[in-house]
């Protein structure tokens, strides 16, 4: 079944990033890996997601995450242009991921 979820996100055309509570990216879909290889930007997974904002940006994601994190009836948040998703195992939040 993992295999099968993987081959469905890896397949949407709406670009996925999954990173985790430490701030790490994790996993990018295929489309998420052709739009930042366009920008010139590869190997992204294992890297932090604050190398690539603003300063300001930052603070609003660390604020974003912070409530995500201690707020299991908050599953989303907007900050700007941009949405991201909880994801919780076992109500455990574990990071979040951005579909655009």
């Amino acid at each position: 079944m993992e295999e099968i979820l993987i081959s469905i996100v890896n397949n949407m055309e709406k670009r996925i990033i999954f990173v985790d509570e430490f701030h790490i990216i994790k996993y990018l879909n295929n489309s998420a890996k052709e739009h930042y290889k366009k920008k010139g930007l590869c190997n992204l997974v294992g890297r932090s997601i604050f190398e690539f904002h603003k300063p300001e940006t930052n603070e609003k994601i660390k604020n974003a995450v912070k409530t995500l994190d201690e707020d299991n009836s908050i599953n989303k948040v907007t900050i700007d242009s941009a949405t991201m998703y909880a994801v919780r195992v076992n109500n455990k939040f574990c990071g979040y991921y951005e579909m655009f």
